[in-house]
């Protein structure tokens, strides 16, 4: 995990393993003081095993316990319980790595600063900020925004006029929020994002009264807005949009990666994955639970089913059905365009051999 804060405070194997409603072999009052790798964690560590193959790891750790999943005991019975006894101590859970997430935020909880409104930032008129929020220095709210409770607007942070920004959200520094846009709770928008800027649209207007620039691009007012639901996370310098006319949605849940841009009049669904430089063109909706790897880049005007998966720099021309999985560019059905991809590499071997084909047709064809 490399250089981190201190921890928060220590724990017994006992009460780790009730936190995470998991069965502790080992000993209960043992204290765990961090998380660490597995291969780096200490006698008063605690670290995780995700999969059953990584096993032999833990005979070599020396770490205080392993979490490990419920899967595991009965591959191993009584093995495990003399590795207990005789080295780290064994919490069964059903999730390894969601039991690694909770034991983090167990560890290393954020730190909030409990200080209001600093007079040093600037709050508009008719603004209401609600309790126990903290608006940092230099932060910006503008007129008739609403902030709610628990929340967190870290310095350099613009909110424009009639924004609404739910319970329990974060908004690190220097995020701009621009004028209408609504956060729902929890929301977290990391460094440099935009959220609400306008929308790449312009039309070719004809201009005849000047000979040297016969068209122009006529800017298009984008007057809608960008709504964001419950639970999202918007990673560093990421952009959302505002729609032309009426929403820009991202779905309840959807975590979006560094650098993702997102244009206007986008439909994003629940619980998705937009991993960072992907780039989503105007009026595409994406389902529920879809992946776009990195690099990827959809046209606008499509729509991706629930469940899609598109893989990295894949470039997405026309609509994906539900469950599909899809590479290349353009792209296509994942397993097809493994095995072409495979040819690639082989394709100037393949042309010789068919130019000699073809060379001894020709003779053939000249001796017959």
């Amino acid at each position: 995990m490399g250089a981190m804060s201190a921890p928060a405070s220590q724990f017994t194997l006992g009460e780790i393993a009730e936190r995470l409603k998991g069965e502790l072999l080992g000993p209960a009052d043992r204290l765990v003081k961090s998380v660490r790798p597995i291969t780096a964690a200490g006698s008063e560590d605690i670290t995780f095993l995700d999969q059953p193959k990584y096993l032999p790891l833990a005979s070599q750790s020396k770490a205080g316990a392993i979490i490990v999943s419920r899967a595991t005991r009965p591959l191993e019975g009584p093995a495990l319980e003399r590795h207990a006894l005789e080295g780290p101590a064994l919490i069964f859970v059903d999730q390894p790595y969601v039991a690694f997430a909770q034991l983090l935020e167990l560890f290393f909880p954020r730190r909030r600063a409990g200080f209001g409104v600093s007079p040093q930032a600037t709050v508009g008129e008719g603004s209401a900020v609600g309790a126990g929020s903290n608006i940092y220095p230099g932060a910006y709210l503008g007129n008739r925004v609403r902030i709610g409770d628990e929340t967190d607007i870290f310095p350099g942070t613009c909110v424009g006029d009639d924004v609404a920004i739910g319970s329990h959200c974060v908004l690190y520094p220097n995020v701009t929020i621009y004028q209408g846009c609504r956060l729902g709770d929890r929301v977290i928008i990391h460094a440099g994002a935009v959220i609400g800027a306008d929308g790449f649209g312009y039309v070719q207007k004809q201009n005849p009264d000047n000979p040297g620039e016969p068209v122009v691009h006529y800017k298009i007012p984008q007057v809608g807005i960008v709504v964001i639901e419950d639970d999202v996370e918007v990673g560093a310098n990421a952009t959302v949009d505002r729609a032309a006319l009426e929403v820009t949605r991202i779905g309840r849940g959807t975590k979006i990666d560094n650098l993702v841009m997102v244009a206007h009049n986008c439909q994003i669904g629940c619980h998705g994955l937009l991993v960072s430089q992907a780039g989503i063109s105007g009026s595409t909706t994406i389902g529920n639970y879809v992946t776009i790897a990195g690099q990827a880049g959809l046209v606008g005007h499509i729509r991706i089913g629930d469940r899609v998966t598109i893989g990295a720099q894949a470039g997405v021309t026309k609509s994906v059905p539900d469950g599909q999985t899809v590479l290349g560019s353009p792209a296509f059905d994942a397993g097809r365009a493994r095995r072409a991809l495979a040819l690639f590499e082989h394709l100037p071997e393949y042309r010789r051999k068919l130019e000699e084909l073809d060379r001894r047709l020709q003779k053939l064809e000249r001796e017959n």
